[in-house]
């Protein structure tokens, strides 16, 4: 940045600078370094992000999106109260890109000036950069729904780059013009411009609570769930009277993989009638998948077909799947329960992928629907699962670690994945159909991730037997279900029930719950409180979801 030189004499003999320069110049480096590096783990999240992954075990773990955006709120107040600052101590015409600087380009006649305009021109590209990187955040972070989120983001990694590059450029120009000693300034500070400083500290302050006034109170979206005689049918079908009297939020999540530009917007609509909760959710989905692993034989015997599911990640072979997070507390990214990262609970097992963990730091709990089309969504079932993010776990004995993500309790029924034990080599199934005829309707499916299923993917644990060997003579190239479901789950994890249907590209579901189900691992609906709400859609991915930070603020009248 600008550094000013005091007209106080200076006695030693290395350069000096003044305290509000020093302190400022320190403090835009550290936000910058923080929301570089923050925001490199977030980008290592994406699929294409392999500069980032490359380098993602050096990069920060834990609640990175929170930090991120503290660290870009941060410095934006200090650019705000540099920028009084050099008003204040008459030094914007140093860095003004007039008449005078552009002879001091083309026509000085020694280096040292020359290489002074060099210094302003890159002050000037470093600024651009600045303000496109802070335009493209805040469309992102602020306003999702007024820009196509892909584009802003590819914009804002290219500024994000530009500023390291900068901060290189800087100090290059500088040791040319004048010498590493000259950096020593950073170093040896005295006191000069108080008057300016107190103008700077005013400005930035004033900056900082401007946009966290911003941050807390525009980005939220509401929902009045007012209250019905007429509870609608839980049919799949959006024509019930009810629906038509109910308040619309439409819903902009992104970075969401599979989908156009990582984006869909989802229609949220509710009610209740004193006792049950009654929700309407609909997405764009150009196709209907219902595909989930299928199994496939071979010369070798059955394996799975997937691309990534080993560690997570898969997102070919998969079914659609849709969630609703719940809280009492309205923080962003989920009331804070993702942390990303390789490792981000230290002592305890990392995610398969790499990807990061769900939980919450503060006892609370975040109370998770996630439907899923062909495990829980079939038409044996017609439920969501209820699971929920809490306090992190201790680790199990065997098997994948989930951090603070777990299943409510149930007492009875669900589904089952048909495998012992899974290795993408290939598994030994745990069933085989009781009658080889009932997987006539699975042969001759589409393979393809992109094709519209129209048959869901499974077997009822009623018409299946044991794995016997004896049993399996099917000829290479059967397509057998992966899932097995047994009947519709009781207790806890089956509360939340869900009638869905796909038409002309479009999901609609229809939900009921109890407003308040008395279990420590829901949160309830409540009239003298409002309940926070996140949506996500997922395209025939495991885990790659569509997102938004800020949570629909749900009151009921």
């Amino acid at each position: 940045m600008v550094e000013i030189a005091s007209t106080q004499p200076v006695k030693a003999s290395l350069p000096r600078s003044d305290y509000p320069t020093i302190v400022l110049h320190w403090a835009l480096l550290a936000t910058l370094i923080a929301s570089f590096v923050t925001g490199m783990q977030v980008a290592a999240d994406d699929p294409g992000g392999a500069w980032a992954q490359a380098v993602r075990w050096l990069l920060p773990q834990g609640n990175v999106i929170v930090w991120h955006l503290i660290s870009a709120l941060a410095f934006v107040a200090i650019v705000a109260g540099y920028t009084a600052f050099l008003w204040s101590a008459g030094a914007l015409k140093r860095i003004s890109l007039n008449r005078k600087w552009w002879k001091m380009l083309t026509r000085a006649q020694d280096a040292r000036t020359r290489w002074r305009a060099v210094n302003t021109a890159v002050y000037w590209a470093g600024f651009v950069a600045l303000i496109v990187a802070l335009i493209t955040g805040i469309l992102m972070d602020l306003a999702p729904g007024q820009n196509r989120y892909a584009i802003s983001g590819v914009i804002h990694q290219y500024a994000a780059w530009a500023l390291p590059v900068y901060i290189l450029l800087h100090i290059s120009v500088l040791v040319v013009m004048a010498g590493w000693g000259h950096l020593l300034k950073l170093f040896r500070p005295r006191v000069a411009y108080t008057s300016a400083a107190v103008v700077a500290l005013g400005t930035g302050g004033a900056a900082a609570a401007m946009l966290y006034a911003m941050q807390s109170t525009l980005p939220g979206q509401s929902l009045a769930v007012v209250r019905t005689t007429t509870p609608p049918d839980l049919d799949g079908i959006a024509d019930d009277a009810t629906w038509t009297d109910a308040q619309t939020v439409q819903v902009l999540t992104t970075r969401g993989e599979n989908l156009p530009g990582g984006a869909v917007e989802v229609t949220v609509k509710a009610t209740h009638d004193g006792e049950y909760f009654y929700g309407l959710l609909q997405w764009p989905d150009t196709t209907r998948s219902q595909k989930h692993l299928p199994l496939v034989k071979t010369a070798s015997g059955w394996q799975v077909r997937q691309t990534e599911y080993g560690i997570q990640d898969e997102d070919l072979y998969y079914e659609d799947k849709f969630g609703v997070m719940l809280s009492e507390v309205g923080r962003i990214a989920g009331n804070h329960s993702i942390h990303m990262g390789a490792q981000p609970l230290a002592g305890k097992p990392g995610p398969s992928g790499g990807r990061g963990l769900h939980y919450t730091t503060d006892g609370t709990i975040v109370d998770v629907w996630h439907w899923k089309s062909v495990r829980t969504g079939n038409a044996v079932m017609g439920q969501i699962d209820d699971n929920y993010f809490g306090p992190p776990m201790e680790p199990k004995e065997s098997g994948r670690y989930t951090g603070g993500y777990n299943k409510d309790p149930k007492d009875g029924g669900g589904y089952e994945m048909n495998w012992e034990s899974y290795a993408d080599s290939g598994i030994t199934p745990k069933y085989l159909p009781a009658d080889p005829a009932m997987l006539d309707a699975f042969q001759g499916l589409d393979m393809s991730p992109d094709a519209t299923d129209d048959v869901a993917v499974f077997l009822n644990k009623a018409d299946v037997v044991p794995y016997d060997p004896a049993l399996d003579t099917y000829p290479v190239g059967t397509v057998m279900p992966a899932v097995i479901v047994d009947s519709a789950m009781t207790g806890d994890r089956g509360d939340v029930q869900a009638v869905s249907q796909w038409q002309d590209g479009v999901w609609t579901m229809e939900i009921k719950r109890k407003l308040d189900t008395g279990s420590e691992y829901d949160v309830a609906f409540a009239t003298d409180r409002p309940t926070y709400l996140w949506v996500a859609a997922f395209n025939h991915a495991q885990t790659r979801h569509s997102r938004h930070l800020y949570p629909v603020e749900v009151t009921l009248e």
